[in-house]
């Protein structure tokens, strides 16, 4: 599917990226939800730690096994069927009777989650033309970014209402609708495509080995600013709320700042990717994020939300662009790109943030911003032996 530079969303694109906010939902709504449950089944610490765990494992780790597939067998019913499990399993946490139950609920949620992302991100690349990739790829990712988002306020107002954690089960409403359009329109959001055209549809038209050295130079930058974006997601606000006794209230909107300017940040830096080159946003993207995590320590008030919001902007600039750079990279196991840098690469993200916990604990948190500074610099050790020219478009337009 051609389109010019400056042509509008596709409806293809825009109901791809609608399905991924959709689906999405539930994996931002199990964060909001992790109080009432441990309430609910009286849990421990580390009950509710393996409900987190389960999610990652099931929602994230394991996409690159459906990428696999994907590349494999066609399979675009995969689409609306992950959209419906998603939803089916959030909806269904909150009726579960035991804790056993409970996990098998997240597990089918998971499963929905890391069944649609390969598929549905392989088939916005390729219904993209080759100048273009960058801002589809970014417009695909606000969908998911600003779904998961969603979910947490959805969770939260559902829970706040009548019925309590019963009313999970309105995530049926937005994952059932969502299906059915996603169904009825599934050759356009999901074209057949063969191994040999889409790998034609790539720039990169060789089918000789993947280049495994720049995939794991890839990979390793991902996990840094995965580990960074987490560490700042979770430190944030206890840095504000707990270590300087600051309003829980003001701790949020620093958190909101940050994650809202983060799905601006995703489609402008896919944008820009097109226009400058991936490389360009990759390192511009870390060498801008050091300097203002760095400041967090030294503002209060208004200027710090304002920092959250540029830090937020800045660092997830590059989201979009180091999927599409995979794909590039892998033209004939795009669904695999797509699962190892979505899902299993940003997954292991929560080891790092995990090790920042064992920081915070034994050195107190002004030391994890001091490990947040540094962090950067590792991720453009790595982002400098990715391909590509400073500020020189890397890639040509489809005819």
């Amino acid at each position: 599917m051609s389109q010019t530079k400056y042509s509008y969303i596709s409806k293809p694109l825009a109901l791809l990226t609608i399905a991924h906010g959709v689906t999405d939902l539930s994996q931002g709504a199990l964060p909001a939800m992790l109080p009432f449950l441990k309430n609910f089944f009286h849990l421990t610490y580390a009950q509710v730690g393996a409900i987190v765990l389960t999610q990652n494992l099931t929602s994230s780790v394991i996409q690159p096994l459906f990428g696999f597939i994907t590349d494999k067998v066609f399979l675009p019913w995969l689409i609306p069927v992950s959209l419906l499990l998603a939803g089916v399993g959030m909806a269904a946490t909150g009726l579960a009777t035991s804790y056993y139950l409970l996990l098998v609920t997240i597990v089918v949620s998971g499963l929905g989650i890391a069944g649609f992302h390969p598929q549905a991100s392989k088939s916005a690349h390729l219904i993209s033309s080759a100048a273009s990739k960058g801002r589809s790829m970014g417009m695909f990712s606000v969908g998911g970014n600003f779904g998961a988002a969603a979910g947490s306020i959805f969770m939260t107002a559902l829970l706040s209402g009548p019925g309590t954690i019963n009313n999970t089960i309105y995530f049926l409403i937005p994952a059932a609708l969502m299906t059915l359009l996603a169904w009825q329109n599934l050759p356009h959001i999901s074209p057949q495509v063969s191994t040999k055209a889409a790998a034609a549809h790539t720039p990169q038209q060789t089918a000789a080995a993947l280049p495994w050295g720049l995939l794991a130079t890839l990979l390793s930058f991902i996990f840094i600013r995965s580990s960074i974006h987490t560490g700042l997601s979770t430190y944030i606000p206890l840095y504000y709320a707990d270590y300087l006794s600051g309003s829980p209230l003001y701790a949020s909107y620093l958190l909101s700042a940050f994650l809202i300017a983060g799905v601006v940040g995703t489609y402008a830096g896919g944008l820009l990717s097109d226009r400058f080159g991936r490389k360009t946003v990759i390192l511009v993207s870390m060498t801008f994020s050091m300097p203002l995590i760095f400041l967090f320590q030294f503002t209060s008030g208004f200027v710090t939300v304002i920092l959250a919001a540029i830090t937020g902007l800045t660092l997830i600039s590059s989201f979009a662009t180091t999927v599409v750079m995979a794909q590039e990279m892998m033209p004939h196991h795009i669904g695999m790109a797509s699962g190892l840098t979505i899902g299993f690469t940003i997954g292991l993200g929560g080891i790092g943030a995990t090790i920042l916990g064992y920081v915070a604990d034994h050195y107190g948190i002004p030391s994890v911003f001091t490990i947040l500074t540094a962090l950067p610099i590792m991720g453009l050790f790595f982002a400098s032996f990715l391909p590509g020219k400073l500020f020189k478009r890397d890639i040509h337009p489809a005819a």
